[in-house]
This record gives C-alpha cells, sequence and structure tokens, in this order.
C-alpha cells in the first residue's frame, strides 16, 4: 500500500501539467487596456505624422532652393518697369509665377534626358577623380527608382535564407552576375529592413538557392514597414522541385 501511494506521489510530480496563467487583477488589466489603446492610437497616428513631415520636408526644401529664387528673380524683372510693384504681387503672384516657371523648365530639361548633351554630361562627370564614385551612385539609384535602368528590377521579389539556416526573409534582386569558376547565375539581393526600408543588406545569393515570391513592390515594403503586419497570408516560404507546378489560388491573400 505504501508502495503504491510512493508510486503515484513520485508520478505527479514527474509529470509536467500545464500551469494555467495567472489572473490579473483588475489594475492591471486596465492598464493593459490602456497601454493597448495608446499603442493602437500610435500605430494610427504614425503614417499620417510620417506622411505630412515627408511632403512638409519636400515643400520646405522646394521653397528654399527652387520656388523662392525663382520668386524673387520674378519680382526683380517687375520692379524694372516703371510702375511700382505691389505687395501683393510679391506675396501671392510671385511665388505661383515662380512655381510655374519651375515645372515649365524641368518640363523642357525632360525632352533632354535621353539627348546626346545629357550623355556627354554623363560622360564628363563620370571621368572626374572625386566627384565619378558620387556622381556614379547617385545616378544608378534614381535610374532604379525611375525605371529606366537595366541593372536594378525591383519586380522581381524573392525568398533567401537569412539570417540563418531555419530562417528565411524576402528580398529584391537588383543585378545578375555569373561566377567565373562555375559559371552559376549569382543574384544581387537588396534585402530590406524593419522598419525603414531604405536601409538594409546587399547579399549576393546563388539563383538556385532563393525562392521565387508573388509579391508586389508595395507588399514586400508594406510588410517590412509594418512589421510584417500587412504581409500576405499566402507566401512561397519552401522551395518547390523542379518539374512541379505550383497551384494557384483564386484570389492571393483572401481570407478563407
Amino acid at each position: 500500500m505504501g508502495s503504491d501511494q510512493q508510486l503515484i506521489s513520485s508520478a505527479a510530480q514527474t509529470t509536467d501539467f500545464p500551469m494555467p496563467p495567472p489572473k490579473r487583477s483588475g489594475f492591471e488589466a486596465a492598464i493593459a487596456n490602456i497601454r493597448g489603446r495608446i499603442i493602437a492610437g500610435l500605430l494610427l497616428v504614425l503614417p499620417f505624422f510620417v506622411t505630412f513631415w515627408i511632403v512638409y520636408w519636400l515643400y520646405q526644401t522646394l521653397d528654399e532652393y527652387v520656388m523662392a529664387p525663382m520668386a524673387r528673380l520674378v519680382v526683380r524683372l517687375a520692379e524694372g518697369g516703371a510702375v511700382a510693384v505691389p505687395t501683393w504681387f510679391t506675396t501671392y503672384v510671385a511665388p505661383v509665377v515662380g512655381l510655374i516657371a519651375t515645372g515649365l523648365i524641368l518640363y523642357f530639361l525632360g525632352f533632354f534626358a535621353r539627348s546626346r548633351i545629357a550623355r556627354l554630361v554623363d560622360m564628363v562627370l563620370l571621368k572626374v577623380p572625386i566627384v565619378t564614385p558620387i556622381y556614379s551612385a547617385v545616378s544608378r539609384t534614381f535610374q532604379s527608382l525611375s525605371g529606366t535602368s537595366e541593372l536594378a528590377k525591383f519586380k522581381r521579389v524573392v525568398m533567401i535564407t537569412f539570417p540563418h539556416p531555419g530562417m528565411r526573409s524576402a528580398g529584391f534582386v537588383t543585378s545578375t552576375s555569373r561566377d567565373e569558376a562555375t559559371g552559376k547565375t549569382i543574384l544581387c539581393i537588396y534585402l530590406p529592413t524593419t522598419p525603414i526600408p531604405t536601409s538594409g543588406y546587399m547579399l549576393f545569393v546563388p539563383e538556385d538557392e532563393v525562392t521565387e515570391l508573388d509579391w508586389t513592390l508595395e507588399e514586400t515594403v508594406g510588410a517590412a514597414v509594418s512589421f510584417g503586419l500587412t504581409a500576405p497570408q499566402l507566401i512561397q516560404y519552401y522551395p518547390i522541385p523542379p518539374g512541379t507546378v505550383r497551384e494557384k489560388p483564386g484570389k492571393r491573400g483572401s481570407k478563407s
């Protein structure tokens, strides 16, 4: 009898039973609720605040370096006449005329974007010792963003093993190279970081070690910015064996 009780007690001690979560008091629950509401409100306001800050920064930059000089030029041209320039013209009309003039200048410069003059300027700037690396990097970046460069195609999204085996991340294929020894295709992949996708990693990965994703540019960047909250519900995580056709649902990302 005593041995049976000892066996039962020892079995009860060695068996791992899930412990119920500790109950929160009313005060702790209220604090958690308030904290959750504050975080939800912050996540709601941040997109509007960041958007407003970027637009305001762009406006300030244009006003300081483009609109204000053009407005001063308009005022000087108007003051050259015999009639005195009224205050309302200097305050309201001159900035608008300067903005319109800036837009017209940029419009006509667009005709020379792919002309011999633009190529001549590129050739000159790419031969200046100090200016060359800076101008080359900036020029390729803006060409990639405008879609005029063949070196960077951000429409192709792939899944790679990063930062260590067992974990994978989504990145953009920016260019392709070829391994000198084996002849394999090597992809140059830009891996955006969270929550600022403009900073990230540049990795070289063999093409046969990546998994193609059907995510768009907006979906990939949105997933990085939102800490994965807006990531599509369907993902090509595991590589597909050669010759296998993946079944595509009628509407990707829709809830069943």
